[in-house]
Parts: C-alpha cells; structure tokens; sequence
C-alpha cells in the first residue's frame, strides 16, 4: 500500500528514533552555545500557536503547509467575496430606495411649486381686497381709514338719530307753542338758558368720537357713585345727557330726575320714560325748595361755566340738599399735565381748568363740609417705567424715586371727583370754615 505524498518515507524518516551510532555522533557533539534569552516569556497563546506551526511543518512538510496556507487563502477569499456579494444587495436596497425618496421628493417639490403659485395668486386678491376695504374705509372716514370706519358710521347713525329727535321736537314745539310745565322748565324757574352752541358744530357727535363709548362712561359712572346716590334719594343728575345714571337709579327704585339742555338728548331721554327737563342746572334748582334733594351730580359740567355761573350754581345745591346730602361734580384733572396738552384743550366749549384745590375752596364757600377728593383714569399708557431689579446699584432708588414724580405730575389722574357733604342742620351758616 503507497502512502500518500504528504506521509511518503523519507518525510516520515524524520520521526524515527536516530540509529545508535549517529545518537553517539550527537552525544559526543558538542553542545551549541545557549541562545539568550527573550526579555519575556511568550504568553501560553504565544507558545501554543509556534508549538502548531512547527508541528504541522513536522507533520506536513514545507510544501504541506504551503498547500494549507493556499486552502485558508481560498477560504478566506470566499469569504470575503460572500460578504462583498451581502454588502452589494445592501447597496442595491438603498440606491432602490433613495431612488424612490428621490421620486417622492419630486413630487413634493411640484407640488410645493404649484402651492406657492396658488399663494402668490392667493396673495394678489387678498392685496386687492384690502385696497377695496381701505378705500372704502378712507371714504367713510378720511383722516382714520379702515381702522376708523366702524366709529365714524356709528356716530353717523349717531347723527341721523339726532336729527330725527330734533325734528320731532320742533314739530312738537310747532304743534304746541306753550309747553305746560311739566315736561319743559320748572314753573316759575325763568327762561332756559342753553350754552352756547353754532349750527355747524355737533357737540354730540364730537363728544361720541373723543370722550369715549356712551355705555362704557355710563359703567364707568355706576361703579363709582351709584352706590353712594341710591343711598341719598330723590337725585339729580345736572348735565345728564342720554340720562343712563338717571335709567340705572330707576330700575333700583330711586327717584331720580335729569337736567339738560340739549333738546334732541332730552327727548331721547324722555322717549324712554324717564323724567328728564330740558333746563339749565341753576334754573332748576331755583325752582326747588330747600333742602329737598338727597343728592346732586354733575358730571364733566363745571368746566363749561363760566366763574359766576359756577359759584351760582354750588351756593344752590348747598342750599337744596337736606343735611347731610351729597354733591359730587367730577371734572377733568389739570394737575395731571397731560390732561392739559391732550382732551382739556381738545373740547372748544371748556371754558376753564379747575385745580381741585380752587373747587374745593369753591364748594366750602359754599357751606358744604367734609369735601373729599377721589382721582381716577391715571394715564398708566404714558407711565414711564420703573426699575425693578433686587442686584440694581443704590443709585437706581432715586431714579425710581424721579420717575413716580414726573409719572404723578405728567401723567396722573385725568379725572376727579369732588364729594361735599351738606352742613348738618344745625351748622346751616354757609361758607363757616371747614373743619
């Protein structure tokens, strides 16, 4: 039986035991100087590994582990092509794929340019929308625009509603020359005086646009005298224009009767069943008798008499309130500098500025005791602002401390009110001193 190459005799002489004469030969040969020694031992790996080398060049020969080394070479290269084959099905599936987001992305890149085109168009109507609308608005209110056009059509209904009282307060005048007392002046009261006005000037509408919403000033009003006036029947408002604080005392149930001299407000007022004269406030309170009223209010009056009228006008509403009656006359504030440079000088019919202190000293002239202030609206729009920061420097105090002075001087209060309670029976002397 042959063996085969890699196990032929002369490569499997080599395991044999030496004859004895050639072990005496090597015995006797001398022995080869000890190689030195490796600065450290190999690791059992290490040796394991060089202890398989020399056996497979012991068992197989030179040319045996050549042929090995080629088979673990060929092994190697199948392997590495198997997975060169994995990662190319890889790179197949992603082109595959990014292809596709390519084609999505097309898509939505066309249909990104088809929305952007619709925008653009989008944007040319709405462009051409508002220029209608600001048009529109520049015709009904030329100097406000748009923004304007809501207030300037509601003092126009404003307006229309005017002239339709006035007309038929003229065709009622018309129809009945003498008008009996009771719906006109007090009997006895003199002629209404009516402030003065010109044709071409609508004070109503010019008070609509500038002092604010009707409703709102009426809100404004309750929240601050109503409760103070239900507790001090009957009440007169001077100057009550639509008459809502007289309205709002009658559905409590408090008697309450308006003054005014504008004849279109007080057919407005009276349309709505309220006891509403057209006079003048001095005229009236002529025709009553004293002490017979618990409560007197004037609301942005004083300002549009003159001095006497005024000083008339305070001796008598001291005169009418029974004891302990309440006046109160709220009047815009000219130590807020702001109210000066702004609505004060806005209103051509604003005679003259009353300083609290000049209406207070009015009023204790006029025998009324326990006069008291309450200032309202301040200007916060206009505040300049405090800082207020606890890591500040020391300094940043008397900044503060500057800044809460110029905000009281130049944008205070814009409005107060002056409450004077009548002299108790007792102390009837007008114009004592206050206490």
């Amino acid at each position: 039986m042959a063996l085969p190459g890699e196990l032929s005799r002369d490569k499997t002489d080599r395991l044999r035991p030496p004859p004895p004469d050639q072990a005496a030969e090597e015995e006797v040969a001398p022995e080869p100087a000890p190689a030195p020694l490796p600065e450290a031992r190999p690791g059992p790996r290490r040796r394991a590994v060089r202890l398989a080398k020399r056996a497979a060049r012991q068992v197989l020969g030179e040319r045996g582990v050549d042929k090995l080394r080629g088979y673990l070479r060929v092994d190697e290269a199948l392997r590495l092509g198997s997975e060169s084959l994995r990662r190319t099905a890889e790179l197949e599936q992603q082109v595959a794929s990014m292809q596709r987001y390519a084609l999505e992305a097309e898509l939505v890149q066309a249909e990104a340019h088809a929305a952007s085109v619709n925008l653009e168009l989008l944007k040319g109507e709405v462009r051409s929308v508002i220029q209608t609308l600001e048009d529109l608005g520049m015709a009904i209110a030329p100097a406000a625009g748009l923004a304007g056009a809501g207030e300037r059509l509601s003092e126009l209904r404003e307006r229309v509603n005017g002239l339709d009282r006035r007309l038929r307060s003229l065709q009622a005048q018309a129809a009945t020359p003498t008008p009996a007392p009771a719906g006109g002046a007090e009997p006895g009261a003199g002629p209404v005086r009516v402030a003065p006005s010109s044709a071409l000037f609508d004070y109503v509408g010019f008070e609509r646009r500038f002092r604010g919403d009707p409703e709102a000033i009426a809100a404004a009003l309750a929240e601050r005298y109503l409760d103070l006036l239900v507790a001090h029947p009957p009440v007169v408002d001077i100057g009550c224009g639509r008459a809502e604080l007289v309205e709002l005392l009658a559905r409590k149930g408090v008697e309450a009767i308006g003054v005014d001299t504008d004849p279109s407000m007080v057919a407005e007022a009276r349309d709505r069943g309220l006891d509403v004269r057209q006079v003048d406030g001095s005229s009236f309170l002529r025709g009553r008798e004293p002490g017979s009223l618990g409560a007197i209010i004037a609301t942005h009056l004083v300002e549009h008499l003159e001095f006497a009228d005024l000083v008339e006008l305070l001796e008598l509403a001291a005169s009418r309130l029974r004891p302990g009656g309440v006046f109160i006359a709220e009047t815009p504030n000219p130590t807020s500098l702001v109210v000066l440079g702004n609505s004060y000088i806005l209103d051509p019919t604003h005679l003259r500025p009353l300083h609290p202190s000049l209406l207070t000293f009015l009023c204790e002239g006029a025998g009324f005791r326990d006069v008291r202030l309450r200032f309202h609206a301040p200007a916060t729009d206009y505040h300049l602002p405090i800082i207020d920061d606890p890591d500040a420097p020391p300094w940043t105090k008397r900044v503060n401390d500057a800044f809460t002075k110029l905000n009281s001087v130049l944008f205070g209060p814009q409005e107060y009110a002056l409450i004077a309670t009548a002299a108790p029976a007792t102390d009837g002397a007008a114009g004592e001193e206050h206490p």
